[in-house]
């Protein structure tokens, strides 16, 4: 069980924020306990109440395709990527002599639509982009479509001696994962070559 730490949600211009500590008052800020990784007590009820639900329906599934990880793993990189972009705006807004667009500034433009193969299974997110093309997730880099914890997952399957086919029936069956051989190959070959810059251990295709 995570070790629960008492912080401060903080709303500051639109964002909240988690800060430690104590006495902190005001009608932006509310008290709430919250895990390592920023989940509130609240939160992880609910997941629970809903594994125990999906249990009582006929079983959980957890990775794969219908997979509950999957699921939580797309709409947590769909928010992060938002973040991003937001970000990237108002950097892009508050850049003194920056470049514009006609409408005298940059601006969302719509989404484009990427599969990323994650170590809990396939998702797919809605990238956006901006008008002036100067976007650049960290999080899901241009060309990118695994994440770092896969590749990693696949080196760890190979050190273990298994092969590249091997390691495709396995992805297909735990993970629900379609990949080929030449794809596990190219993330063996590039162990020790090109990392996308910005995105922890991902590799290009």
């Amino acid at each position: 069980m995570s070790t629960m730490t008492d912080h401060l949600i903080e709303a500051a211009d639109g964002v909240s924020l988690a800060v430690a500590g104590e006495g902190v008052e005001g009608a932006d800020v509310k008290s709430m306990p919250v895990s390592t990784n920023g989940l509130s007590s609240e939160l992880l009820e609910e997941l629970a109440a809903l594994a125990a639900e999906k249990v009582r329906l006929g079983g959980l599934r957890l990775m794969g395709e219908g997979g509950l990880l999957p699921e939580l793993a797309q709409h947590l990189m769909q928010a992060a990527l938002e973040a991003e972009m937001d970000v990237h705006l108002a950097a892009e807004a508050g850049r003194a002599g920056g470049r514009g667009s006609r409408s005298g500034g940059n601006m969302r433009n719509g989404y484009r639509a990427k599969k990323v193969m994650t170590e809990v299974g396939t998702v797919t997110v809605q990238v956006p982009r901006d008008r002036l093309g100067t976007f650049s997730p960290r999080l899901l880099p241009k060309y990118a479509r695994r994440t770092g914890a896969l590749d990693e997952m696949v080196l760890s399957l190979t050190a273990k001696g298994l092969t590249s086919g091997e390691i495709v029936a396995h992805l297909a069956e735990v993970y629900g994962m379609t990949t080929t051989k030449e794809t596990v190959s190219t993330i063996t070959d590039s162990d020790s070559g090109t990392r996308v810059p910005g995105g922890r251990g991902s590799i290009t295709d």
